[in-house]
């Protein structure tokens, strides 16, 4: 496999799901094709269901969940490199979403239409063996974020910052204090009393 993009999205696969069968990376290549969209650019609108499944490639995204109300949006998931970007419910289950998927940066995306993959899981039945295993890993790395939120919200900043070192290149300040579920003035706090010779 020659296409670098392609071949970190099926590296990705088989983490999750081993053992893949080399007719299901034939039918997928087929359908997989590649787009890149600019900073700023919502790959996924609020109450729109989602039409394709997407790997990130390179660049990052963040979603903001929108309050039915109020219409008040609010910062809670981040996505980077090697993430498949989505919503729940969403995606999987076919429903519209309750949030928006907007680009961090320019973003190259690895994507299959969503009805090429369901009609692939027809004749792969892998697929929804993998596919269930990309969904527990995400469920459970948002459980593991409420599970943060026990924490000091120190311990949440410097979580970020480690699997992150340039989150503050990447995302705008007020973003990160909304993820994080603080002000930016504690954020800033925080910052500044991890800063050397602070």
């Amino acid at each position: 496999m020659t296409n670098p993009a392609y071949k970190i999205l099926f590296e990705e696969f088989e983490r999750y799901f081993p053992k893949i069968s080399s007719g299901f990376k034939v039918k997928v290549l087929e359908k997989l094709y590649e787009v890149t969209y600019k900073k700023g650019t919502r790959v996924l609108n609020y109450k729109q269901i989602q039409d394709s499944g997407l790997f990130i490639y390179k660049g990052s995204a963040m979603e903001l969940a929108v309050d039915k109300i109020t219409l008040t949006e609010t910062t809670t998931n981040l996505w980077f490199e090697k993430d498949f970007p989505y919503t729940t419910p969403g995606l999987f289950s076919r429903e519209p979403s309750p949030s928006y998927i907007i680009l961090l940066e320019d973003t190259h995306f690895v994507g299959i239409a969503f009805a090429d993959l369901t009609a692939i899981r027809t004749e792969f039945p892998e697929v929804e063996l993998l596919t269930e295993n990309i969904r527990s890993h995400y469920d459970k790395l948002r459980l593991a974020c409420i599970s943060d939120f026990g924490y000091p919200a120190i311990h949440r900043v410097q979580k970020l910052e480690n699997l992150h070192p340039d989150i503050y290149n990447r995302v705008e300040i007020q973003h990160i204090a909304q993820y994080h579920k603080i002000s930016v003035k504690t954020l800033s706090r925080l910052r500044k009393r991890q800063s050397p010779g602070k």
